[in-house]
């Protein structure tokens, strides 16, 4: 019932044509699972994926109702069964226009479309006022590197393809991606004075210890997949507990930084707040804690720049995860004090406001399920 964006949707439309979203269309993707999602004002008027279907042209004020409707599993699967293609299953258009739904009283609809239309404002809203934030500490970053003179490097350029470096350069690994990130860690911080993350962490460190025999049965686990782009993340759900041996035996605490250990797609969360119920947090994730505003490194280790570096260090066979020892060397600005400030208030103020919508939307939700449910007998 929402479209969630990237930096880039936030960016100005370069087209206007009849694909491109427009406020009341009702989008569907067409390969399940399916969802659906009102356009309202707020939402940038880009183009749809091909992967994906726009109902425009529906009645005031039951489109809200007909995304409702969309995004139930009796819907899904009329859809898909009566499309027919056994291979790659998927919503087709003839099928689309040809479906019935039974609408509520307009009464009914219209409030609960207004709150719906008002909810999904505010979450973008919310949503844009992250980005920027993010746009800045990635410019601020930006600024920062172009300080840096690399005609260091072109002295140890080789006559060939390959290319050399000096010998401090190459510590533990000699793969070649290990030697130059390396190098231009090191390039970092003789030029540009970069300290090494381990020196801002709180000397109050969070235990490696793990869970093993004093496991529970059943218990909510953090893992990757909980890990939300907006650097705050789900509530897990709670599942049985397997491999011990992989989770921390502390359980998860405010002030925390979790950065995963996957550096092919890595993930940052700030823990400003944790919920009542105990969670715990699996070996992926790495645990920070910081001396001092956690909100604002967090969105530096969000940056291109730390990306960068997590790729450089990638280890193993497949090259896709990281030694939790290699995390402490990243190197990042000294940032001032003063804006690392203001970055976490505005960080602090998206999750909280980012809190209260998602227990807005729950009443919201129950609502609207109440009267699908009514509608359609259930």
């Amino acid at each position: 019932m929402k479209f969630r964006l990237d930096v880039e949707h936030w960016e100005k439309p370069t087209l206007e044509e009849k694909w491109c979203v427009q406020p009341g269309d009702v989008v569907i993707n067409k390969i399940p699972p399916l969802r659906a999602a009102v356009a309202t004002v707020r939402l940038p008027r880009h183009p749809v994926d091909g992967n994906c279907i726009i109902i425009r042209g529906v009645k005031f004020p039951y489109s809200v109702w007909v995304a409702i409707c969309l995004n139930q599993k009796p819907y899904e699967a009329y859809l898909i069964q009566r499309q027919g293609a056994s291979t790659l299953p998927r919503v087709g258009l003839k099928v689309l226009s040809n479906l019935y739904i039974p609408l509520p009283p307009e009464t009914d609809v219209s409030m609960l479309r207004r709150q719906v239309w008002e909810w999904n404002e505010e979450a973008l809203d919310n949503n844009e006022s992250l980005l920027r934030l993010v746009a800045e500490v990635e410019d601020y970053f930006v600024n920062e590197k172009q300080k840096l003179n690399d005609t260091e490097a072109t002295s140890y350029q080789s006559l060939s393809t390959g290319r050399f470096f000096p010998a401090e350069s190459v510590e533990d690994s000699l793969l070649p991606t290990h030697v130059e990130m390396s190098y231009k860690m090191q390039q970092l911080k003789r030029q540009l004075g970069w300290l090494s993350l381990e020196k801002l962490l709180s000397v109050h460190d969070i235990s490696r210890k793990r869970l093993y025999d004093e496991a529970p049965e059943r218990a909510r686990y953090l893992k990757l997949s909980d890990i939300s782009t907006d650097l705050s993340f789900s509530l897990p759900e709670e599942s049985e507990t397997v491999r011990s041996g992989r989770i921390f035996h502390q359980p998860l605490t405010s002030g925390e930084v979790l950065l995963s250990t996957l550096v092919t797609n890595p993930r940052v969360a700030f823990v400003d707040e944790i919920p009542s119920t105990k969670i715990y947090v699996t070996d992926h994730l790495e645990r920070l804690r910081f001396r001092e505003t956690p909100g604002a490194w967090a969105l530096v280790l969000n940056t291109t720049a730390i990306r960068t570096q997590l790729e450089g260090m990638a280890m193993g066979s497949i090259q896709q995860f990281t030694h939790p020892a290699n995390i402490l060397q990243l190197r990042v600005p000294d940032v001032p004090l003063q804006l690392r400030q203001r970055w976490e208030k505005l960080l602090l103020r998206h999750h909280q406001r980012k809190r209260d919508l998602d227990q807005q939307w729950q009443v919201i939700w129950n609502k609207a399920q109440t009267l699908f449910n009514e509608v359609h007998h259930a």
